[in-house]
């Protein structure tokens, strides 16, 4: 079979690989889409996080996580999958002709997606499942303002699941570098956009949001920002300042809340006296529940969310290369699909 193999930064072919086959626990499944995860590009450009991206093989490893495909072989000790079952798995190596994941629990790992569901929009259910852990973590009540640093995936998602959810906040603020996935944002439900790159982001989200009413020790204007979804984490060769760092300086006192759901791809150095002074909430998120892919997968189903926006290439998986070069390209690239 044909897999993409990652050899080291910035190098990836495509080979032909020995085929696996199903375990007892397990099963094979027939892959007929494949994201290429924002995680993947710390991989790609670094050589970061491998062993929990890829599938180790004897021919190298296979990246990807995000697909969608049909079971062809089930093992004896599977219960509930069937051959001819199109599912969504939590396993490595989706950027093949076929991949095993093993042990195989429906419900836990393995979903099954209706036919109603193209693959490639059932391949974007793990981020979604993603974006919906993040969201549920800030807790957004109604007539709060949330800003979304990060308009990839993830935080295209959490700003679909924030209209979706039906929470009722007042308004939604996506923040990027990339004046393409602003647009996407805007879109999606997003009220107000500022592109990092080129807008003083506190001055304008004390513009957009207004400030928080003086007093309680409060003697400079802050931004009545209630939740900030940090989707970004660190990218080592972005200027800015670190994301975690401008949400601490941003986020209102007293009640704020902020969500940090990117990944790091390198330590990084805060001023935490605004975080202690305004006594503000900092939560992890990482990945998504059963529950959580459950109440994603009833949002795709029904079309409460738009992933086929978000969907900007396609490549076969001879251009596995290619595919992870258009995902490098934040001004041109929202999400890339590779297609085995």
């Amino acid at each position: 079979m044909k897999a993409a193999i990652f050899h080291s930064p910035l190098n990836i072919t495509t080979e032909s690989v020995d085929k696996p086959s199903a375990s007892p626990d397990g099963i094979l499944i027939r892959v007929r889409a494949c994201g290429v995860c924002g995680s993947d590009l710390h991989m790609y450009k670094l050589g970061l996080f491998t062993d929990f991206l890829c599938r180790q093989t004897d021919a190298g490893r296979i990246p990807g996580h995000e697909f969608c495909g049909d079971v062809v072989a089930v093992g004896e000790q599977v219960k509930g999958l069937a051959v001819g079952d199109k599912v969504v798995a939590y396993a490595m190596g989706g950027m093949a002709e076929y991949v095993p994941v093993a042990p195989a629990w429906l419900g836990m790992n393995v979903y099954r997606v209706p036919d109603s569901i193209p693959y490639k929009i059932a391949a974007t259910l793990e981020p979604l499942a993603n974006s919906v852990h993040a969201v549920l973590k800030g807790s957004p009540a109604k007539d709060e303002i949330a800003m979304v640093f990060g308009a990839g995936i993830i935080g295209l998602g959490v700003i679909q699941c924030l209209q979706a959810l039906d929470i009722g906040l007042k308004k939604v603020i996506a923040v990027d570098v990339s004046d393409k996935r602003l647009a996407v944002a805007k879109e999606l439900g997003a009220d107000d956009t500022i592109n990092a790159s080129t807008d003083d982001v506190a001055a304008r989200a004390l513009q957009l949001a207004g400030p928080v009413p003086m007093g309680m020790g409060i003697t400079t204007a802050v931004p009545a920002v209630d939740i900030v979804y940090d989707c970004v984490g660190l990218i080592v060769d972005r200027p800015e300042p670190p994301v975690i760092q401008q949400a601490i300086n941003i986020v209102r006192p007293g009640t704020g809340r902020v969500v940090v759901h990117g990944v790091f791809e390198a330590p990084v150095t805060l001023e935490l006296s605004s975080f202690v002074g305004k006594q503000t909430q900092l939560i992890g998120s990482y990945g998504g529940s059963p529950e959580d892919t459950v109440k994603s997968l009833e949002l795709l189903e029904r079309e409460a969310v738009d992933r086929e926006i978000i969907i900007s290439h396609e490549f076969p998986l001879d251009q596995a290369k290619e595919a992870f070069d258009a995902q490098m390209g934040v001004e041109s690239s929202v999400k890339v699909m590779i297609n085995p």
